[in-house]
């Protein structure tokens, strides 16, 4: 198609009317652009809890424990614990406030890269780079707790540019699943 596409120029207007006719598509779906946002950020906030979780999975097919504290007072009495093991429990048996978490995390990712991706603007390694780093640093904004000095995380208590590399790739992996649940809806 790509070499269609460069021998015939009125393939090239049809492209972008094409391209047109799915943006007001979205907008007809959606009515605003915030809306759109929701929608995506919402379909997307458990898909960010599972890929997370698949960075600890073991060979026996359990997940490296990640122990949390609950905030949600129904979850706690239902479970008789505050205490969440959030990589060992799949996102619909999160307390609501690691919920929460996630779907914050995927309005940040939607937030940076829907307007390229509705323009069908071209997205590089380097751009999906800058976007993580900007995933990293709102991360760091909403989990204070990262900087405790008795219960933090040194290691990502940091910019992005000092993570090790399977930290920024986390960062990376919420942007590039932003791009695309967009593409898929557009």
């Amino acid at each position: 198609m790509t070499e269609t596409l460069r021998n015939n120029p009125d393939g090239l207007d049809l492209q972008k009317n094409q391209r047109q006719e799915v943006s007001e598509r979205i907008w007809v779906m959606f009515e605003s652009e915030e809306m759109a946002k929701a929608y995506f950020a919402e379909s997307m906030w458990s898909d960010l809890h599972e890929e997370w979780r698949k960075t600890r999975l073991k060979e026996d097919w359990t997940y490296e424990p990640r122990m949390k504290k609950s905030k949600d007072a129904e979850w706690t009495e239902r479970h008789g614990t505050d205490d969440v093991d959030i990589a060992n429990t799949p996102f619909a048996e999160l307390p609501s406030n690691w919920k929460y978490e996630n779907l914050e995390a995927a309005k940040v990712a939607i937030d940076l890269v829907f307007d390229k991706v509705i323009a069908w603007e071209e997205i590089t390694d380097e751009m999906i780079d800058e976007m993580a780093a900007v995933v990293h640093e709102k991360w760091l904004e909403r989990n204070t707790w990262v900087f405790d000095k008795d219960y933090g995380n040194p290691t990502l208590a940091q910019e992005y540019a000092k993570l090790p590399e399977d930290e920024k790739e986390k960062d990376r992996v919420q942007v590039r699943q932003a791009i695309a649940k967009i593409k898929a809806g557009r």
